[in-house]
């Protein structure tokens, strides 16, 4: 059984293509830890994985408040990424993975299974 990391943009879009992946591969007993932002928490735990969410200070997928202006989650990803890899590897300490799946739309999924020393797949969907 293995542990997988799927790291989603939270999007329907890029959410709804990795679900239906990680679902499948727990239905062959995978182990599915799923990042993403709360709006999408109880999908990912319907279908049994481990649910993280983004840090909301850090959050750079959600670039508006109140529809106007841009929250610091967007401008610190720009200008200080380590701050948003290092969040997420601070709510995995302690967890090991065989692999991450991301979509080719994920921001530095590349350092941080470089930092997991962790192979990487990127899941994309063609139309």
């Amino acid at each position: 059984m293995s542990q997988v990391l799927f790291l989603s943009v939270p999007s329907q879009s890029d959410v709804n293509p990795n679900l239906s992946l990680a679902s499948e591969l727990i239905t062959r007993g995978e182990q599915v830890t799923f990042f993403s932002s709360d709006e999408f928490k109880q999908p990912i735990e319907s279908i049994g994985a481990d649910f993280k969410a983004y840090s909301k200070d850090l959050d750079v997928f959600n670039t508006t408040e109140d529809n106007e202006k841009p929250k610091s989650g967007l401008i610190t990803a720009l200008l200080e990424p380590m701050k948003f890899i290092d969040d997420i590897v601070v709510q995995i300490r302690g967890l090991k993975f065989d692999y991450a799946v991301f979509s080719p739309a994920y921001p530095y999924a590349n350092i941080i299974s470089q930092l997991l020393g962790i192979p990487k797949t990127e899941y994309g969907v063609s139309n």
